[in-house]
């Protein structure tokens, strides 16, 4: 049951008719309840709310209209899985409740009157078929960074069966507080760890549960993975596959190998983690190989756009904001697939167009997120060269995204800690005409890429840039 309708009816009564109430839930058992002198008041609180265990629920009650933006991030963040929104009359008669349900990686939404309220119904169709994880956090994780971790967990393909918050992650019993609460999740096969673990509690944690165990950064090469489609692209991901498996290396098996004889092969005596750390050395010697032909045959292709003088713009950003979007907007066709999952392409894409009769080469790069490796990063060498190779750099960021301005920062000192020049990044706010309140920026604007003459000012911006001469260079952008 999400809630009693009488304990609700209760509350609404017992507040001031023009506040605003907020009830916390979890199980359906009020855990909190709070008013509010007005809605304003009422969103700040909503915005400094900490993430925590003790509530999965939340239901607001007001006499005017309360509107929760970018509401399946808002629920991500908190980790709630139910939201009703409750209008009442000047009698503090509940008329309408708009409700949010998460089911599964879906959610669902409606509006019902409230007397009348049925709880949606379960559809574990497409969940069932899914792997599924339970997800571990810090009591210090910030709400837009666990809500970009269960969205990683979801592009993996995973279905998020439960959430913890640890309020002390080294504590000495926090491996079994783990195991204890995760084999109660119905279902679950994966833990992930939103945290730094040593690669050894790892290795426990997994003996204690019997349950894969997975960090971040592992679900990140998996989706690099799932998205790596020319030789180029398979080839970054196994030398960041390759580079995590040394560095979080763990000792699962021990004993003797019964592998004898072979090419290669130590024989007798060798023991299961000196095999694997030779397997992995010589993989790592082929996959470098490999990627070094890649990257040569990228820097010829790149010197050779340079030799024939041609002007390039690279689109950068954090992952999901938007850079597949602008880039089809300004060919006028579509080259590259738009979603909106994370790192919906690692294969970097080059396309010449023309600007008042000039050649450019546009370049969509790959999306960035935080907490990236150095092997990480060093997988995408060739993406930087691209970027520090271009005349003029746009760096999209998504305006409606919770946490734009901490994005934002990591991308640029990412770009600048790898050879770029700040001067020659400009940055463009996509989505503006999902947002009512636009922020003052400093070199830049906001645009959509729906819109035709947003499409045309950032024609004649790049065209001011990398044609000053140009008689229509000076025109208004």
């Amino acid at each position: 049951m999400l809630f009693e309708q009488e304990q609700i009816l209760r509350a609404i009564l017992a507040k001031p008719l023009a506040s605003s109430l907020m009830v916390l839930l979890s199980n359906g058992s009020i855990v909190e309840k709070k008013t509010f002198t007005s809605n304003w008041n009422l969103y700040n609180h909503l915005e400094k709310l900490p993430v925590s265990n003790r509530f999965d629920s939340l239901i607001i009650a007001s006499y005017k209209p309360v509107v929760i933006s970018e509401i399946k991030s808002f629920m991500d963040g908190h980790l709630i899985s139910f939201i009703g929104i409750i209008l009442h009359d000047d009698e503090k008669i509940p008329l309408e409740m708009e409700y949010h349900f998460k089911n599964g990686d879906s959610l669902i939404s409606g509006r019902s009157p409230f007397f009348v309220f049925r709880e949606p119904g379960i559809n574990s169709g497409k969940s069932a078929k899914k792997p599924h994880a339970a997800a571990v956090f810090l009591s210090s994780s910030t709400t837009d960074y666990i809500s970009e971790c269960i969205k990683l967990l979801e592009d993996a393909g995973y279905h998020v069966s439960g959430s913890k918050v640890l309020g002390k992650p080294f504590s000495t019993n926090m491996l079994t507080s783990i195991k204890e609460w995760v084999l109660t999740v119905s279902g679950t096969g994966t833990i992930a760890l939103f945290f730094e673990m040593k690669a050894g509690n790892m290795s426990r944690l997994e003996k204690m549960t019997g349950l894969e165990v997975l960090s971040r950064e592992d679900i990140v090469i998996s989706i690099f993975n799932s998205r790596a489609q020319g030789s180029s692209g398979k080839l970054k991901f196994a030398n960041a596959l390759i580079a995590r498996e040394k560095s979080q290396f763990r000792n699962k098996v021990q004993g003797l190998s019964r592998i004898k004889g072979g090419i290669g092969l130590k024989g007798p005596g060798e023991t299961k983690e000196e095999e694997r750390k030779r397997i992995l050395k010589n993989k790592e010697k082929n996959v470098r190989l490999e990627l070094s032909k890649e990257n040569r045959r990228l820097s010829i292709q790149r010197k050779f756009r340079e030799k024939r003088a041609v002007k390039s713009v690279a689109i950068v950003g954090y992952t999901n904001a938007g850079k597949s979007t602008l880039f089809n907007a300004l060919l006028n066709r579509k080259v590259v697939k738009e979603s909106g999952r994370f790192f919906s392409s690692i294969d970097p894409k080059i396309q010449k167009m023309t600007f008042n009769s000039h050649d450019v080469f546009l370049i969509d790069t790959v999306g960035f997120i935080s907490d990236m490796s150095g092997e990480m990063i060093e997988a995408f060498r060739p993406t930087f060269a691209d970027i520090a190779s271009s005349d003029l750099i746009l760096h999209i960021v998504d305006s409606t995204a919770k946490g734009w301005e901490r994005k934002k920062r990591f991308v640029e000192d990412l770009l600048i800690q790898n050879g770029i020049s700040k001067e020659s990044i400009f940055t463009l706010f996509s989505k503006s005409d999902l947002i009512k309140i636009k922020h003052p920026v400093q070199n830049g604007f906001f645009y959509s890429s729906t819109d035709g003459e947003d499409i045309k000012r950032i024609r004649s911006f790049i065209l001011s840039v990398l044609f000053p001469q140009e008689p229509s260079a000076g025109s208004k952008y």
